[in-house]
Parts: C-alpha cells; sequence; structure tokens
C-alpha cells in the first residue's frame, strides 16, 4: 500500500511516500480501506519525537503516522461483531499503532473500540475530522464535566479544532457558552453559537466572567479557568497538568482530562453532525506528500482554524 511516512523523526520536509505492507487483522479487529483522514497536534509530535509511551511502544523506521480515519472494512476478524465487510465506518486507531498501522496510506488495521457506522448525510472526509477534536470536547461535555442546560460554561480556545466543537457540542446540550479567541474569530464562533466571544489579547477573562458552572480548557491556562469558576465548579484541561496546588482546591475541581471515548460517543457525535447541531469547519486536501507538509505547516503555525483531513479516495 501507498503510505506516507517518515525515516527519521524531524521537520515537515521528512515526509516521503513509502510502499508498505498491510497488517493482517487479529480475532478483535478490521481492516479498513482509508477513503480520507485527518492531521492533528500530537501528529506533529509524533514526527518532532515529542511522544513517549505507549504512543512510541511499536514504532520504527520507516514510520506511519496518524489517528483519524474514515473508510470501508476490507477484512474481518474472526471475534468482531456488529459490524461486516463492506461497511462505511470512521473512527480512531489505537494510541499505541505498529509503524506501519498510522492512518497516513492507504488501509490500516483497529479493533473497533473506537470504531462507529458512517451515518447517511456525513460524507468520509466529515467523519475523518471527527474522531479525536470531535471525540475530546463530547467526552469532556458529557462525560468529564456532565454539562446540563442551563449552566455557563467557557472554553478557553474556542477556534481551535477541539474548540470549535467543545462551543457547538455545549450549545447542544444547552449551556450558555462563553470562549476566548482572536477578534478575527469572533463572526465565525458567533455563528456557531458562541453567547459571548472574548478577545484575550485586549481583556482577561477573568475580569468580565464570573461563577462559572464548569471550563473547558484547550490552551493550558488553568489559573485564569479557575478564576473564572463558581465554587463547586469544575476545570477540565487537555493542554496543561495542573499543579499540586490547584489540584488540591478545596472549592473548585480541576484535573487533566483522559479521554475514554466509545464507539457509542462516535455515533452520537456523528449524530450531532447530521442533524446540524454541530457544524463542521474543514479544509480537504488530496493524498499526497506536499498536501500532508503544508497541512503540518498550518496546524504548526497555530493559526488554523478547525480540521485540515486529507482525501485519499472516493
Amino acid at each position: 500500500m501507498k503510505t506516507i511516512a517518515i525515516n527519521q523523526y524531524g521537520s515537515e520536509n521528512e515526509f516521503t511516500m513509502v510502499d508498505m505492507p498491510t497488517t493482517e487483522p487479529q480475532a478483535d479487529e478490521v481492516q479498513v480501506a482509508i477513503h480520507a483522514f485527518s492531521l492533528n497536534p500530537m501528529d506533529i509530535a509524533g514526527r518532532m519525537g515529542a511522544l513517549s509511551s505507549p504512543f512510541t511502544d511499536l514504532w520504527a523506521v520507516p514510520l506511519v503516522l496518524g489517528w483519524d480515519f474514515a473508510g470501508v472494512i476490507t477484512k474481518m476478524g474472526k471475534a468482531v461483531t456488529g459490524f461486516n465487510i463492506g461497511d462505511a465506518v470512521f473512527g480512531s486507531a489505537a494510541p499505541a499503532h505498529a509503524a506501519n498501522n498510522g492512518t497516513y496510506g492507504e488501509f490500516i488495521t483497529v479493533n473497533t473500540k473506537e470504531l462507529a457506522h458512517l451515518p447517511a448525510g456525513l460524507s468520509f472526509d466529515q467523519a475523518a475530522a471527527l474522531p479525536i477534536a470531535g471525540l475530546t470536547a463530547y467526552y469532556g461535555m458529557k462525560h468529564n464535566l456532565k454539562l446540563q442546560s442551563g449552566q455557563k460554561i467557557l472554553v478557553q480556545g474556542g477556534a481551535g479544532g477541539v474548540g470549535l466543537f467543545a462551543i457547538q457540542i455545549a450549545k447542544a446540550f444547552g449551556a450558555y457558552v462563553a470562549t476566548t479567541a482572536s477578534a478575527n474569530h469572533r463572526d465565525l464562533l458567533t455563528r456557531l453559537g458562541a453567547d459571548e466571544v472574548i478577545d484575550y489579547h485586549e481583556t482577561d477573562p477573568a475580569a468580565v466572567l464570573h461563577d462559572y458552572d464548569a471550563v473547558f480548557d484547550t490552551v493550558g491556562d488553568i489559573d485564569t479557568g479557575l478564576k473564572v469558576l463558581k465554587v463547586d465548579g469544575q476545570l477540565a484541561t487537555i493542554a496543561g497538568q495542573p499543579t499540586d496546588e490547584q489540584q488540591h482546591d478545596q472549592q473548585k475541581k480541576v484535573a487533566f482530562q483522559f479521554t475514554q471515548g466509545s464507539s457509542q460517543d462516535l455515533a452520537d457525535l456523528a449524530q450531532l453532525v447530521v442533524s446540524g447541531q454541530v457544524k463542521l469547519t474543514v479544509a480537504t486536501l488530496p493524498f499526497s506528500v506536499a498536501n500532508v507538509i503544508k497541512g503540518h505547516r498550518s496546524i504548526e503555525s497555530r493559526h488554523t482554524t478547525g480540521k485540515i483531513v486529507i482525501h485519499v479516495t472516493d
């Protein structure tokens, strides 16, 4: 199969087209012909050698990166239930995937823990944008913060891949949503449902927001988030490690989020997209080394809005 791989850690210029063998599915796995995959910040960390165990436990070179994908099942293990050959699916590879089993290629073999059927009304390109960023936001709202209708939440970093999902999912749950972003993103975030958009370059969120039920932090500014919370409020961060002092605040809860999504969570998230409650902001590029390089550069610039998807095949 054709893959886009690296032969050593380094810059985005390390990517090259490499022909590699496909992996055969184990008893609890399926093989998927990839129609689209998306890029994530963790891909950049992997390329630069900044990830550690468990991510790198099975890695070698040449290394195929990537976790998010959508495609069609081509082979199945004997113990797999609920799926059939020919099913259109989307999902996320295991954190510790083999070197030739990332998503930057034509096939991937995965277990079904984070695999869902592609619903009618959702394209492969759209579905490939959902798993890591979308599931992180959905898990945060539903399982971690347990957000309820009528509550107030601050999403720190609303214009990023996870933040865009978090704003819309929170609104779908009936919450009042404030978010931080640059001024040039205000119109987009307002259209997506944000009730307040605070330009963090000009205004300290803690100076204008008070007594919030929840904070979802995607930028690592835990101190500001804690100031916004009410007594008994809760902060979940995906971008920073809370200090001992922050974790032992007797009045407010703060914790790093370890996302443990499921197939059902993915299916529920997809339905929010199909129903129009979550709108996707996606830039789609054809499958090529040049476009993977372009995508990595865009994410590293920290000015990417939404998700970058690489379209492999129709």
